[in-house]
């Protein structure tokens, strides 16, 4: 867990007329990331190994999603809310697979499917409304003290464990950020995480979020929406 703690700074940076308006995306359910933040992804599905392809050939950039089991069909749905990912790191290995790093640059917005002749999905998008994503938000005094004991007793409950004294070190928004990935929530509390539009906001609802499963709240499979 503690590569999701990885606090180093992507060296490039990115503006808004350098991003892309037509992102190949990879649906996941219960896997968001943000701005700054680092996911390691193992690809091993054909389509995907495509889409890295693709994505290494060209401007390194792939849309993360979260998926979501529609009802009604067999088809996985998407969530409207994503995030960029530019590959920061890529290797092979024998058996044919990839291991990325992905580093987050910005969330987007999906405005319609594209068809293509490839083997995954690809999406018209805009950046509305996620601006301050590419600039470096100023952080209000948090207590991340309070939100770490939290976060042990959490992590106790479920039998999850890492380096507390790490964690203890990483900066506020990291940390937030970090934690909003790796907890073990539903699919709609950790979208409606990557959904807030700053960290005062995320923290306030990370806090809420980890208060309702420490109390026991979610003995009848409940969750917060």
């Amino acid at each position: 867990m503690l590569r999701f703690f990885n606090n180093k700074i992507m060296k490039k940076k990115f503006t808004k007329k350098e991003l892309p308006s037509e992102l190949p995306v990879f649906p996941l359910s219960n896997a968001i990331f943000f701005p700054n933040t680092l996911l390691p992804l193992n690809i091993f599905e054909p389509r995907y190994k495509q889409m890295t392809e693709h994505a290494i050939e060209n401007d390194n950039m792939i849309g993360m999603v979260q998926s979501v089991q529609n009802k009604d069909s067999n088809k996985k749905d998407i969530y409207n809310i994503g995030c960029v990912g530019f590959i920061e790191y890529h290797s092979n290995t024998p058996d044919g697979r990839y291991l990325i790093n992905l580093k987050g640059i910005t969330r987007f917005n999906i405005e319609k499917e594209i068809k293509t002749e490839n083997l995954y999905r690809t999406f018209a998008i805009n950046y509305n409304g996620f601006e301050k994503d590419l600039e470096n938000e100023e952080v209000l005094k948090i207590n991340t003290l309070n939100l770490i004991e939290k976060t042990k007793k959490l992590f106790n409950k479920h039998q999850l464990s890492t380096n507390w004294k790490i964690v203890e070190k990483v900066e506020p928004a990291q940390l937030i950020n970090s934690l909003s990935m790796i907890c073990p929530f539903t699919i709609s509390e950790k979208q409606r995480l990557l959904e807030t539009m700053s960290i005062k906001e995320r923290n306030d609802v990370l806090n809420q979020i980890i208060n309702f499963y420490i109390l026991g709240n979610n003995e009848n499979n409940q969750n917060i929406h």
